[in-house]
């Protein structure tokens, strides 16, 4: 008896001792994991915290802390990104205002010129309304991307094959001034797709107007299932990134002498997306194709 007393005092010593053990390890973890946690807090850094015990309830635990410092690291650059986007958009959007009208209100002057000839001054009056036009594409460009961002979509089955003939028949005249050959892949029989019509059109004819003003000669739209592709040859292909063209206010030419404001992709962007869809590019042998992937009817 006396015997097993013993022995059960040194098994209860034994534990006694390794759980001592283990919580003077645990507490040393747990200071550790609060200065490791100020230091990441206070500086930025990719460092993760880390355990030495192997209590599986701190494991997770940890591993809890690092999602959320993963996730908090992602949304402050996706902030940091969003402000440096919205600064260029700034210095973008005053750019395309002061320009044309500074422009326009110098011809103006000039125009009030009573020396001059009457030819000179109906070229200075169509050059100031050339500067106007400017102004109202791109304010019309602002509307149209507020309201993609904050309208409502009233999703229907409507057949893409039709609408996408009916866009091409209203861009035929711009498409034809610009010389273009237009090669189309549309079947006949239905497609159908769940969409709101009306943002569907919107995304097809921003889509023709991007490709016929910054495409050269050529244009190519099909249909493949629900998926509308339209395609043109361009000679600064290279200098186009797929990844940002449909940032908005993007622009590949830096100087933004094309008088466009950048924001015509942004909305096809948007409103595919509203509309449970999605975008994606590509270059080809001096071609750049977008295609816009719809959803399927059920």
């Amino acid at each position: 008896m006396i015997a097993f007393l013993i022995t059960a005092c040194v098994i209860l010593s034994a534990g006694l001792v390794v759980t001592l053990i283990k919580l003077i390890l645990v507490k040393k973890d747990f200071q550790k994991i609060g200065e490791k946690l100020m230091e990441i807090t206070s500086i930025e850094t990719n460092t993760g915290l880390r355990t030495e015990t192997f209590d599986e309830d701190i494991s997770r635990l940890i591993e809890g802390i690092n999602d959320m410092l993963q996730n908090n690291r992602q949304n402050y650059l996706e902030v940091q990104r969003m402000e440096v986007a919205l600064k260029r958009a700034i210095t973008n959007i005053s750019h395309d205002l002061r320009t044309p009208l500074t422009s326009a209100k110098g011809y103006l002057q000039m125009a009030e010129n009573d020396n001059l000839d009457r030819e000179t001054q109906l070229r200075y009056l169509s050059i100031i309304h050339g500067r106007l036009d400017a102004l109202t594409v791109l304010m019309d460009n602002l509307f149209a991307f507020s309201r993609a961002i904050e309208g409502d979509i009233t999703l229907q089955r409507v057949n893409i094959c039709n609408l996408l003939r009916d866009t091409l028949v209203d861009n035929f005249a711009e498409i034809e001034s610009k010389g273009f050959t237009v090669e189309t892949d549309i079947p006949d029989a239905p497609i159908y797709c769940i969409c709101d019509e009306n943002a569907l059109k919107r995304v097809v004819q921003n889509l023709i107007t991007n490709a016929v003003v910054h495409g050269k000669s050529y244009l190519r739209v099909q249909i493949s299932g629900t998926t509308i592709k339209i395609a043109n040859k361009a000679d600064d292909i290279n200098h186009v990134d797929t990844n940002e063209i449909f940032e908005r206010f993007y622009t590949a030419d830096a100087s933004r002498t094309g008088k466009r404001t950048g924001l015509g992709l942004a909305i096809v962007k948007e409103l595919t997306e509203k509309m449970g869809g999605n975008i994606s590019t590509s270059k080809v042998e001096g071609m750049l194709e977008i295609c816009v992937h719809l959803p399927l009817v059920n």
